[in-house]
């Protein structure tokens, strides 16, 4: 139902999984309201470009991937990662205008990270790199994924998340509140504490105990939670978890958004991964409901007891272009 005053934000957002894209496979991605031809050359390189062919508008993502290239399944021309134009089959020279758009990509904490902006600018900051994704993953145990389509902008996931007060109402946890949150630049930071034990990791765990939610937000579409002190099945035992959370705007009522969850290996049992992130998942399934019926309000009217909403819509200016 509702509608924004304000574009798709620009900063970086999730394209895939990495693990989705295997050599010389390439997918249709939809980001910010067009469509990419996303693919993994044949060395294993990640590229991004316009999914329709500048010749005659075909799309690629039908096509295959040649080398370093896509194949356009219409006419056999070729695209390499930097929207260029390397091979025409019919053509005695490639016209000076072949050329399409190309994006920035990353491929970092087992996703695939593209860059929008509305003026193709630069990146001016960086996806945050987390350790338990990345290399060894030393001490960390299986990493597990969920995905949800949401009837909303990312303003309002973002929103959603320093709204507090709105917890224990909707969602019925208790025991949580903000200690701390800075915003800085394209990063924003918050630490909370909860005293809501997660039944499953209970165990014998005093049903009192306190532990930390870091959050870390690099730009407009990635957080990671990293929350410390998390009680274990045994007593006395006490490890952490890290979920990496991706929001992509797909339109601007509609974003996609993936997660990908991993326990230390000191609390991890057969079950234990599965089941937070089902409890995680539970409260994003109870908001949508909200979503699908909210109105935006540009003008809120606040309390003393709502939070940093106000400072949060302030810092999410900054990533709105005209």
């Amino acid at each position: 139902m509702a509608t924004f005053p304000f574009p798709m934000p620009s900063g970086w957002f999730g394209l895939c999984y990495a693990h989705e894209l295997a050599p010389g496979q390439l997918k249709k991605v939809r980001l910010a309201g067009r469509d990419l031809a996303v693919f993994r050359s044949e060395s294993g390189e990640i590229a991004a470009i316009n999914n329709y062919c500048p010749h005659l508008g075909a799309p690629l993502h039908m096509g295959s991937v040649v080398g370093e290239t896509v194949r356009c399944p219409f006419h056999h021309w070729q695209w390499n990662g930097q929207g260029e134009c390397t091979a025409i089959p019919y053509a005695n020279k490639i016209p000076d205008k072949a050329r399409t758009d190309a994006i920035p990509i990353r491929e970092i904490n087992g996703m695939i990270m593209g860059w929008h902006h509305p003026h193709s600018a630069s990146p001016h900051y960086e996806v945050q790199f987390i350790d338990a994704l990345n290399g060894s993953r030393e001490g960390w145990g299986e990493v597990h994924y969920q995905e949800f389509t949401l009837p909303t902008c990312v303003q309002e996931i973002a929103e959603n998340d320093v709204d507090h007060a709105h917890f224990p109402y909707l969602h019925n946890t208790q025991g949580l509140y903000e200690t701390e949150s800075v915003f800085d630049g394209p990063i924003k930071t918050s630490t909370s504490a909860m005293q809501h034990v997660l039944e499953h990791l209970e165990g014998d765990a005093d049903p009192d105990a306190e532990y930390l939610l870091h959050r870390y937000s690099h730009g407009p579409g990635s957080v990671t939670v990293h929350a410390t002190g998390v009680p274990g099945a045994q007593p006395d035992v006490f490890g952490e978890f890290v979920l990496y959370h991706v929001a992509t705007p797909i339109e601007d009522d509609q974003t996609h958004v993936r997660w990908s969850m991993v326990l230390s290996k000191n609390i991890e049992t057969d079950d234990a991964g599965k089941s937070v992130l089902a409890y995680m998942s539970q409260g994003v399934y109870e908001d949508i409901p909200i979503w699908e019926e909210k109105v935006y309000q540009t003008n809120p009217v606040l309390c003393d007891g709502d939070g940093p909403i106000a400072r949060n819509r302030k810092w999410f200016e900054q990533f709105y272009i005209d």
